[in-house]
């Protein structure tokens, strides 16, 4: 009895890592859709991280079918860092630059294509220089075959993005 008890708080546990939520930092304010979890680690080179439920088919059954990842840098370029996104990717199917955005922010945003180790994968960047000249920049991968069944929580993790 105490085994099936337990057994179900973990069961409990683990699906409420995947539910929706918003997170709050001191900088900025992101919200991960349902299906997303966030790893809880000691040390990470993101300030924000999220993996979805499941993982793809076949050849890339060990790869999650979406990933976001928020990079955070102080002594970079703005111009320089999108141009960087950019030669890092196969095809670039859209970019949208702003420079008068809200609280003085320049942002870019790109929609992409790009192969790695022969696997296709679906990107869109949010690029964002804050006031302070920092730059975040959030990326989400997404394999290529599962594009259209994340669309709307890669809309959600984009647009919901803001910094403080």
């Amino acid at each position: 009895m105490i085994m099936i008890i337990v057994s179900t708080q973990i069961k409990k546990s683990a699906a409420r890592a995947f539910e929706a939520e918003n997170i709050e930092t001191a900088d900025f304010t992101i919200a991960k859709p349902e299906g997303f979890m966030t790893p809880i680690r000691e040390a990470s080179d993101y300030e924000f991280e999220a993996y979805s439920k499941d993982f793809g088919d076949k050849d890339e059954r060990n790869v999650w079918q979406a990933q976001a990842y928020l990079s955070v840098s102080t002594n970079s370029n703005f111009a320089a860092v999108c141009e960087s996104v950019k030669q890092q990717s196969d095809v670039i199917l859209s970019e949208k630059i702003s420079e008068n955005a809200p609280g003085d922010e320049k942002i870019c945003l790109i929609e992409s294509e790009k192969t790695e180790e022969e696997i296709e994968f679906y990107e869109r960047r949010k690029i964002v220089e804050s006031r302070q000249q920092k730059i975040y920049d959030l990326r989400v991968t997404v394999l290529k075959s599962f594009r259209d069944a994340y669309s709307s929580k890669i809309d959600e993790l984009i647009n919901s993005f803001r910094l403080k």
